[in-house]
């Protein structure tokens, strides 16, 4: 046997394997002998047919598939031997009626393309600073907090005629436009309509002054925010309402109006804890330090996730592309266009970049992630999973949970990658430079929107 490799460009290779008589004859003979022993042709007992008419019916598929088994094994002690990283798997270059004389069998050559990956340095370039934005907490935003947790413990009450504040609860009935009337079959449900959430002043004017028992005609659209919110609002599907048109009779069923809970100690203690402030000075101060700790996860939720793309697309890491491109086209199970991978190579190479460079960073600090970091990885998703649904879960009960979904080998990977992640970005933010930049929590959202 022998192995040769040339170099193709930085990251592509071709490695030609000759093999020779040696390398398979007794190979092929051992698998034609074994086949003798269980032949079992008419005229001949099983076992003693000759070997001139097993080799004739054998001899060349037995030979194909231990080239094959031979091909198989040695370029991959190779690639592990020569410790080359690569890519994909290799793709055959020579075809195999021109790999050598399948009849009189001597030596057979078969050439393959490697893609290489390429060398990744965690010397990271300082030139480079990458922003994390600080949301300023504005005496305004401070106001708005307070404001917010007064709202949260009001209490509701019933209103004769309602207000731009004001909760209407009520029956919405699809309306025939050519009577008037309620269409016959159509969309009918009781929900309700938050009128000082409303961004259609029109809409929001329309509905101010009811009493119970009014009805007014209005676009659902105008009334909720969004498909899915309007597919709940009308007890019905995301695609019925896709393209809804026309509008709903709205009948007052009941006015609820908030009263605000006072900005007092009972306040003071339902959100922080009996006695933890005395006085609206020290309450707007623990306020201030619960938005400034919000801001903080939501400034570095934005930045972890505009970093790993930041990073990748200022490093610029080189790719074999051609040859991925036709590794994706020779190994997909569906079909694809020449279009298609050209359109879709973008994302795929972006994706590859950055395994890579997780590689490097888990192999430079010999990170690992152990079965209790596992663990409190799952029982965190599953804890936040329940309580968004109002239903805690007990610590023993959620330990149980996290060892049942850790089961899974898919979703204990899921878990294992999303730790690995995390680690990663923690480290690679030790490696650049990272500049802080305040900016208005309006102009924060914009920025929070353009990476969803």
């Amino acid at each position: 046997m022998q192995i040769e490799r040339a170099q193709l460009d930085d990251l592509t290779a071709e490695v030609t394997l000759t093999i020779e008589p040696t390398d398979y004859e007794a190979r092929v003979e051992t698998v034609l002998t074994n086949y003798r022993k269980q032949a079992d042709m008419p005229g001949f007992r099983k076992g003693k047919v000759p070997m001139s008419l097993i080799r004739k019916q054998y001899a060349l598929p037995v030979l194909a598939e231990e080239i094959n088994k031979i091909i198989s094994e040695k370029l991959s002690s190779y690639i592990n031997e020569e410790k080359l990283d690569v890519l994909g798997n290799p793709l055959p270059k020579t075809s195999t009626d021109d790999a050598g004389d399948w009849k009189n069998p001597t030596n057979f050559t078969f050439s393959y393309e490697i893609g290489l990956a390429p060398e990744i340095s965690l010397d990271l370039p300082q030139d480079q600073a990458y922003v994390r934005h600080i949301i300023e907490v504005t005496p305004e935003a401070v106001d708005q907090a307070v404001e917010d947790h007064m709202r949260r413990h009001g209490s509701l009450s019933d209103a004769e005629e309602s207000t731009d504040s004001d909760l209407l609860i009520g029956d919405f009935q699809q309306k025939d436009e050519a009577t008037g009337e309620p269409m016959v079959d159509g969309l009918a449900n009781e929900s309700s309509i938050s009128v000082e959430h409303l961004t259609d002043e029109a809409t929001k004017s329309l509905l101010v002054g009811l009493k119970v028992g009014d009805q007014v005609s209005v676009d659902p659209h105008k009334v909720s925010r969004g498909h899915d919110d309007l597919a709940k609002m009308l007890n019905t599907t995301h695609d019925r309402v896709h393209d809804l048109t026309g509008e709903f009779l709205f009948t007052v069923r009941e006015i609820k109006r908030l009263q605000k809970h006072e900005n007092n100690q009972e306040l003071w203690d339902k959100v922080l804890g009996k006695d933890v402030v005395a006085d609206a000075d020290a309450f707007r101060e623990r306020v201030t330090e619960e938005l400034k700790a919000g801001f903080d996860r939501d400034a570095e939720y934005l930045f972890r996730r505009r970093f790993a793309h930041d990073l990748m697309d200022n490093l610029d890491i080189p790719m074999p592309d051609a040859f991925l491109k036709r590794w994706i086209m020779e190994t997909n199970e569906n079909p694809l266009t020449e279009e298609q991978i050209e359109q879709d190579y973008p994302n795929y190479a972006a994706s590859m970049r950055w395994q890579l460079m997780q590689q490097a960073v888990m192999k430079a600090s010999e990170m690992r992630v152990d079965a209790e970091e596992l663990e409190q990885e799952a029982k965190q998703i599953l804890g936040a999973q329940y309580a968004q649904y109002g239903m805690p879960l007990e610590e023993e009960m959620l330990a149980q949970f996290a060892q049942n979904t850790l089961a899974d080998e898919d979703q204990r990977r899921k878990i294992a990658d999303r730790i690995i992640e995390r680690k990663v970005l923690d480290d690679l933010k030790t490696r650049v430079r990272i500049e802080e930049r305040q900016v208005s929590y309006e102009a924060f959202m914009e920025l929070v929107s353009a990476v969803q």
